[in-house]
């Protein structure tokens, strides 16, 4: 019986330089960084636009190792096979289960507190412009899903979230190409609406503080005085994981459907690194100027004043609904990619004989429709974990140790590359990769930020889904392992090759 399932993935290439780059750019999801995901946890001093640049300074290595270990093995599954290939087959195997089972969770998550984003939109605009309906819509439908919801609420966030990732699911099954054009042109109104945000700013820098002081009366935010140092760099070298953990450090997405890519897939990486770079460092850094850090670090805080509800709250009524509208198209984006990127690693896992060969089925267009189906039935599954408990399903955003050990080994194989091929460059890449996932690492099961422990403990929930991760990708390594034996497969052998494109 023949290694892998086929000699040919079947997969086709179509997937372009600049489809390549919008799937890392909603992998590190610049947008919404920039809106409650860093300026609310800001500690006195530090200088969020330094902090981010700082961040991308560090993390360039393991965008250099990605790049260089991209092009030497571009198939499906990205890093899963480098691991697994390079480094050690068992553990790559365990390691790439244990991270892509998280994706459902996480997306799934993010699709129904995504409403926090329409929330924010509906309540400013409403509140700015007197439109009393979008105050109730706000109030009483798209409500914040962070509050006290009735179960008509839940079940109303629930079906909406549902129904969206439904239809970006029947997308990509019924034709790839337009998976990723669908990602693609999500991504791009969502970057430029945030690139119109920052230049509302800086249109409005004289009246700016007038304008968002009109808005935060209205929401009942009182400005209250600063008078901690305006610049600190221990407070802003301390933002750093929060930068990596939210953005910079999220890779996987170009490499996983590298062997899709028409042409050369060396530049994806480092555009989309760049990209993320300016979205997150320009905003913060034009706060800073326009609004003054005194203003800014007082208000953030608050979760209600951030880089986007400025920007909507010094803008005209037109340009108000196209920043709302590329605000909740950021969230969107980011499931868009989720979608396509989730299923090439479940593809993987099928064509390498870990998981049953009908999630590496392809239909007429190509399309691995049964690895889209079990993503839409496990997202359906974690979707509901909100309406038990808002506080467990945010237990469930504990992942980064995950990811931090997952990349540290990451840079362990380039550093086994870089020895194997006598490349001094990439065993330092790979050397500095690890070196900063082993200090994220420490610092994901240190600070409650991360979700592992709080401040009377261990999390548990957080602890154990994360156990519970590890502990699936073993479990089915071992039974796959023992039924494929059976078949007179051995799976160590498996991954003394690269899998055929």
């Amino acid at each position: 019986m023949s290694k892998f399932l086929r000699q040919s993935s079947g997969l086709v290439k179509q997937a372009t330089l600049k489809d390549l780059v919008m799937l890392n750019v909603a992998n590190m999801g610049a947008g919404l960084a920039v809106f409650q995901g860093i300026s609310p946890y800001i500690v006195p001093g530090a200088r969020l636009w330094v902090a981010s640049l700082l961040t991308f300074l560090i993390s360039l290595p393991l965008v250099l190792l990605y790049t260089a270990l991209m092009t030497r093995m571009p198939r499906t599954g990205g890093d899963y096979v480098w691991l697994s290939r390079k480094l050690n087959g068992t553990l790559g195997n365990i390691m790439g289960i244990a991270i892509a089972f998280n994706m459902p969770p996480f997306f799934a998550l993010s699709a129904f507190f995504s409403v926090s984003a329409i929330n924010a939109v509906l309540s400013e605009i409403g509140v700015l412009d007197n439109v009393k309906s979008l105050v109730y819509l706000s109030n009483n439908v798209f409500v914040n899903p962070y509050g006290t919801l009735t179960l008509g609420q839940e079940l109303l966030i629930y079906g909406l979230s549902a129904l969206a990732f439904l239809m970006i699911i029947a997308v990509n099954i019924v034709k790839p190409r337009w998976g990723y054009s669908l990602t693609t042109w999500l991504g791009v109104f969502a970057s430029a609406t945030l690139a119109l945000g920052v230049v509302m700013i800086l249109l409005n820098a004289g009246d700016f503080h007038q304008l968002v002081g009109v808005f935060l009366s209205r929401e009942g935010v009182t400005p209250s005085s600063y008078s901690g140092p305006s610049f600190s760099l221990g407070s802003t070298v301390y933002m750093i994981p929060y930068f990596a953990s939210y953005a910079y450090i999220w890779l996987y997405a170009g490499p996983a459907v590298a062997s899709e890519a028409k042409g050369n897939v060396k530049l994806n990486l480092v555009l989309g690194s760049l990209l993320t770079t300016a979205m997150i460092t320009v905003p913060f850094l034009v706060m800073d100027l326009v609004g003054g850090y005194a203003f800014n670090a007082s208000l953030y805080p608050s979760f209600t004043y951030n880089f986007w509800t400025a920007a909507i709250a010094v803008s005209p009524l037109p340009v108000q609904w196209l920043l709302g509208l590329g605000l909740i198209s950021w969230n969107f984006f980011v499931m868009a990619f989720g979608v396509v990127v989730f299923s090439r690693y479940i593809f993987a896992f099928s064509f390498d004989r870990i998981f049953p060969s009908a999630f590496a089925k392809l239909n007429r267009a190509s399309s691995p429709y049964v690895a889209h189906v079990l993503d839409l039935i496990l997202t359906l599954i974690f979707l509901a974990i909100p309406l038990i408990s808002v506080n467990g399903a945010e237990s469930l955003y504990a992942y980064t140790p995950l990811a931090a050990i997952y990349l540290f080994l990451v840079g362990l194989t380039g550093v086994k590359v870089g020895r194997s091929e006598g490349k001094s460059s990439l065993v330092i890449l790979g050397a500095l990769s690890s070196a900063f996932m082993a200090f994220l690492a420490y610092e994901s099961v240190t600070n409650p930020f991360f979700g592992v422990v709080s401040s009377s403990g261990i999390n548990v929930i957080g602890t154990g889904y994360l156990v519970a991760l590890v502990g699936s990708g073993a479990l089915i390594y071992a039974v796959a392992s023992r039924l494929r034996r059976k078949e007179g497969i051995e799976l160590r052998e498996v991954f003394r090759e690269i899998p055929p494109e």
